[in-house]
């Protein structure tokens, strides 16, 4: 199992620094809109997580004899998670807190003018201090990389259920 989870781990990392690359540099040249960077973010985080879906489907078919019950597929899969959590996580606090340091005042910015639209003065008032006690937060490089982790590791699990109830499969004499 070990292989299996390093292997599509791995490269469920290398295609989620890949992502981030590419999503930076269209960013970067391009300059969509806030809410356009928004979508392409989720891309950038979902896509690599196709890898969870593969690796479980080859522990099935090249590991475990065309077998895999729905807990080890389970198991195999969050595993699988993990690698491209760590991966994501390190590369987005780098690039947030060091490489680009203003990217969360960027947003906070953008966050209050979308708010100052819509929200009384009383009301925007308590949006803008839970906004910068969140900007705080997230300049934390513990809190970031931990955030990041947890967020990854939400989409990978929500992966790794649909993916192991698709891919189950069991020998019939297994199954009575």
């Amino acid at each position: 199992m070990k292989k299996s989870v390093l292997r599509y781990g791995g490269y469920a990392a290398l295609a989620e620094l890949i992502f981030f690359v590419l999503t930076w540099l269209f960013i970067w040249a391009f300059a969509p809109s806030h809410k356009v960077q928004g979508y392409i973010g989720w891309v950038d985080l979902l896509c690599p997580l196709v890898f969870v879906y593969l690796g479980i489907r080859y522990y099935r078919d090249k590991v475990n004899n065309g077998n895999i019950s729905f807990l080890q597929a389970l198991k195999v899969g969050v595993l699988i998670v993990l690698v491209p959590a760590l991966a994501y996580a390190l590369i987005e606090t780098i690039f947030a807190l060091y490489i680009e340091p203003d990217f969360y005042d960027k947003l906070a910015k953008y966050d209050i003018e979308q708010y100052r639209k819509t929200l009384s003065a009383a009301q925007l008032d308590a949006k803008i201090k839970a906004i910068n006690k969140q900007l705080v937060m997230n300049k934390n490089p513990f809190f970031n990389f931990t955030a990041m982790v947890l967020v990854i590791t939400s989409l990978g699990v929500i992966v790794t259920i649909v993916s192991s109830l698709l891919l189950k499969q069991q020998n019939k004499e297994q199954s009575a």
